[in-house]
């Protein structure tokens, strides 16, 4: 599907409407007018885009430029103070960076803004509720190929005990990672790096490891 029409007809189609008509009428739209921007015999622009995307469930970016998942969510930005979108839940985006790298110092732990997704999204992702719920950047290279640099991350801040299974943000001496765990014997904990050639393993008095929540989700450039 090379031409935004044809991914036009795909978000249709998969929305179940069986016609341009059906569709049409469902969006108390002009029938020629959906149907032509269907068919590729009118162009439309980006706001009409994400009209259509906000009915079809899907990324606008993806009818527009066909770059991402069409199934990605439709996620808003909320500066501090302003309101939720109506029907979404929001999930606040700190001013912090997990290391996957050598580790930084957190000196500075506030809400940058918040990123407002569906809540139907939210579901399929986590039993959580959205409270429980946080978003910070990745910095550096350790977790490669599973994270990369200045991929974001949203964790399960519930979920703070030490585990064996999935990726967790830990606190060790005053700095953050994101990283695995393994047990490695009495009252030690192993961290672990994805990208292990260049990052081998390390050790850790269990006491020294703190959990600060547990990796659900991530995001990141196309």
């Amino acid at each position: 599907m090379n031409e935004k029409s044809d991914r036009l007809r795909s978000a249709r189609v998969s929305a179940g409407y069986e016609t341009a008509a059906d569709a049409a009428r469902a969006m108390n739209i002009a029938a020629p007018t959906y149907s032509s921007h269907e068919n590729g015999s009118r162009g439309f622009p980006a706001n009409v885009a994400e009209r259509y995307a906000k009915f079809f469930k899907v990324d606008p970016a993806w009818i527009l430029y066909g770059d991402r998942d069409k199934n990605a969510p439709v996620v808003a930005r909320v500066e501090n103070g302003h309101p939720a979108p109506a029907k979404t839940d929001l999930v606040p985006v700190y001013d912090i960076e997990a290391s996957a790298g050598g580790g930084a110092v957190v000196d500075y732990e506030g809400v940058a803004y918040s990123l407002a997704f569906p809540p139907d999204y939210i579901r399929r992702v986590t039993r959580a509720s959205p409270s429980n719920l946080t978003i910070i950047s990745v910095k550096g290279d350790s977790m490669e190929p599973t994270l990369k640099d200045d991929d974001i991350v949203m964790l399960d801040m519930s979920k703070t005990s030490l585990g064996y299974e999935g990726l967790f943000v830990i606190r060790v001496y005053d700095v953050l990672h994101v990283k695995r765990l393994s047990h490695s014997g009495p009252g030690q904990v192993m961290v672990i790096s994805d990208n292990r050639e260049n990052y081998p393993p390390r050790e850790y008095p269990m006491d020294e490891v703190e959990v600060v929540g547990k990796v659900i989700w991530k995001g990141g450039k196309v």
